[in-house]
């Protein structure tokens, strides 16, 4: 009986020494990537030129919103269903939403409304777009529950590291 309680101690030492030195890789780790955020920084304060706009994560973008659309249209309408705002229609470009829901509260047809087959074009497109943007959030929803669960992860094997090398001082 007194062999296995002495394996077991053994294997216990081996355990605490192996998550020591896991800790002690997945600081250099931290301490790199710090390092290379700020040589790439720097790099950036060193950059010549008009910088490029700032990219919103977890957005779709070009080839993401399918093949029925023309080149840029795809993105042009994704900047109207990011900001929350109606797509606008044929005829309709450069007016609010509000101006339209008015234009048609007095009666006026807009044009991209008037003709069932560029209506029903006009829907496929935007749900194309939707859907694109859809997939996006989703994908980013899901880069997040990762994050967490590895963060959780990460702090419960940090929470047995601490016991371990507490309990073999």
């Amino acid at each position: 009986g007194a062999g296995a309680g002495a394996a077991t101690g053994d294997a216990d030492a081996e355990g605490a020494e192996e998550a020591r030195k896991f800790q002690e890789f997945l600081e250099r780790q931290k301490v790199k990537e710090e390092e290379e955020a700020v040589a790439a920084a720097a790099e950036e304060d060193d950059f010549v030129g008009p910088n490029l706009p700032p990219q919103a994560g977890g957005h779709a973008h070009g080839s993401d919103f399918g093949l029925a659309l023309r080149p840029g249209e795809g993105d042009a309408m994704a900047q109207y269903v990011q900001a929350g705002k109606r797509i606008p229609r044929r005829g309709e470009v450069g007016l609010s939403a509000d101006e339209i829901s008015r234009f048609e509260e007095l009666g006026y047809v807009m044009s991209g409304s008037r003709h069932s087959r560029m209506n029903a074009i006009r829907i496929r497109k935007e749900n194309q777009v939707y859907s694109a943007e859809e997939k996006a959030a989703l994908a980013m929803i899901n880069y997040e529950e990762k994050a967490l669960r590895e963060q959780k992860v990460m702090a419960d094997l940090k929470k047995l590291v601490q016991q371990a090398t507490g309990d073999a001082d």
